[in-house]
């Protein structure tokens, strides 16, 4: 949508789940949330920096974009930017969710309403702080994870 930088966390993770060509990351029954298999995901688009876009079949553009090489950073900007995840999930049965499919939501993460991708914002300690006095949370720099 107009004014949402492409650079930006909600950007680039709305292009992920809706590329036809990852395959690790698609929306929930409802498109009302992500769905990650663990190891697909970490092959298709995790890879150490001296990778350069060597990996998965079809990852290339991908990996452009997101050059995390960890799983843990990815769940940790999920929650920096309110994902939550779905407790009782069928797909997370394996002790630690270790190849199992995990689930996230964020309310303002939808399929169908891509204009509330503007409302997602990072959530640092003065955000968080301004959120509970009512206050309206600015935006803060896109994370190098992901740029």
């Amino acid at each position: 949508p107009a004014g949402l930088s492409a650079s930006t966390f909600p950007a680039k993770l709305w292009r992920l789940v809706n590329s036809p060509r990852i395959r690790s990351v698609r929306w929930d029954s409802r498109a009302q949330g992500l769905l990650i298999d663990r190891s697909l995901f970490e092959q298709e688009l995790l890879s150490p920096s001296d990778a350069h876009g060597a990996g998965a079949e079809g990852a290339g553009p991908a990996l452009d974009s997101f050059q995390a090489t960890h799983f843990g950073s990815f769940v940790r900007q999920l929650n920096l930017y309110g994902f939550r995840k779905v407790p009782g999930w069928v797909g997370s049965d394996e002790p630690g969710d270790a190849g199992g499919w995990l689930h996230f939501r964020n309310p303002n993460f939808r399929r169908d309403r891509p204009d509330l991708l503007l409302r997602i914002k990072r959530l640092t300690r003065a955000n968080r702080q301004r959120l509970a006095a009512g206050l309206e949370v600015r935006s803060r720099q896109p994370s190098r994870l992901l740029s």
